[in-house]
């Protein structure tokens, strides 16, 4: 009797253990990522920019199947575009391509580029904003 009287006590105090562990992993909290330096974007965006196959299309200098991304950026920041508007398709081309070339952009906005989430989208917007700045003629 001793030795279940001890065995029941050992599982109650045991029990209320478990339950306070369960709550501090209830009540851990993960606290939010600190927005990405300028510098951490570009690189990030650059990252990107080669693993989403954009650089299959769009070298940085010279035109490949798109134009080149001096010239997007150029063109962009000629006419104050919004380049993540436009990958997430909600805005017009503004560069002059190609039916083609649209084609084969659109296609990609209908496409991979939904599954890319809008930070993503704007650490590339970012490393295209300053690839000028990188890759000087």
């Amino acid at each position: 009797m001793r030795l279940f009287s001890f065995f029941m006590g050992f599982l109650m105090l045991f029990s209320c253990n478990m339950d306070k562990k369960s709550t501090k992993v209830k009540n851990n909290v993960v606290p939010q990522r600190a927005e990405l330096s300028r510098d951490s974007q570009i690189f990030l965006g650059n990252r990107l920019f080669s693993e989403k196959t954009c650089i299959t299309c769009h070298d940085v200098s010279k035109e490949k199947i798109g134009p080149s991304v001096k010239e997007i950026m150029k063109i962009y920041k000629e006419k104050n575009g919004d380049i993540v508007a436009f990958l997430k398709g909600n805005a017009k081309p503004i560069v002059d391509t190609t039916s083609s070339q649209v084609a084969i952009m659109q296609a990609n906005i209908d496409g991979f580029l939904k599954g890319i989430s809008d930070e993503e989208l704007k650490t590339i917007a970012t490393y295209m904003l300053h690839v000028d700045e990188l890759n000087p003629d």
